[in-house]
């Protein structure tokens, strides 16, 4: 048998214990003991990114992503170019993917955009395509769009807006590239600007000014 004498065991007490310590007492031992005191987490903002691709500082949130600076619906806002969306689709479209595509290879905003191209032919003729080859185009310029501007969204709401509303997502990914390249032009990210700090900018936004000033 285990001698409960030699291990220094004590026996339980049998009787109830003190009452807890008083509200006082628990701050006055915490105090002299050095421990912390827990107390409830302040609610932090959303951060605020700008830079040439988010001209408008629009809130980003902590998936990296933020709003579109215009609504699907605010294409009224500019009637030239929604009637342009209505009545000649593969035109715009081919204007968006032109200025795109120059801003993905040079960082800076097309000098001579084009309405009529390959795109506009593929556009035009993608209705002939068991009746959703548009519709595919469509998806995939938003997709496009939406992640050169860390824009938040999904697959199925491109979806949806490529069969549904093509004309007004057509306007408002327009008006996305129109807010990069009026920024750029403005010295955002221009040669004479201090190059952008971590904080300050989206992934490859040093990348591609430190491409256009070596072209």
């Amino acid at each position: 048998m285990v001698d409960k004498k030699q291990h220094n065991y004590q026996q339980l007490a049998q009787t109830e214990q003190d009452a807890p310590p008083t509200y006082d007492d628990a701050v006055s031992l915490v105090t002299r003991t050095g421990g912390l005191v827990v107390s409830q987490p302040l609610a932090t903002p959303q951060m605020s990114i700008a830079g040439a691709r988010n001209p408008k500082s629009k809130p980003v949130g902590f998936d990296g992503q933020r709003d579109w600076n215009h609504g699907l619906c605010d294409c009224l806002e500019r009637p030239g170019l929604t009637i342009g969306a209505c009545c000649c689709p593969c035109m715009v479209y081919n204007d968006n993917r032109t200025r795109l595509t120059h801003l993905y290879q040079s960082g800076q905003p097309a000098p001579s955009p084009s309405y009529c191209g390959l795109s506009c032919l593929l556009y035009a003729l993608a209705p002939q395509v068991a009746g959703i080859g548009q519709m595919a185009l469509q998806c995939m310029a938003r997709f496009q769009t939406r992640n050169r501007y860390a824009i938040r969204g999904n697959a199925v709401e491109d979806v949806l807006v490529g069969a549904f509303c093509a004309p007004c997502s057509l306007v408002q990914e327009s008006r996305e590239i129109e807010d990069e390249e009026q920024a750029l032009r403005a010295g955002v990210l221009g040669t004479d600007a201090p190059p952008p700090t971590v904080e300050g900018a989206y992934r490859d936004e040093v990348g591609d000014e430190e491409r256009a000033v070596g072209n």
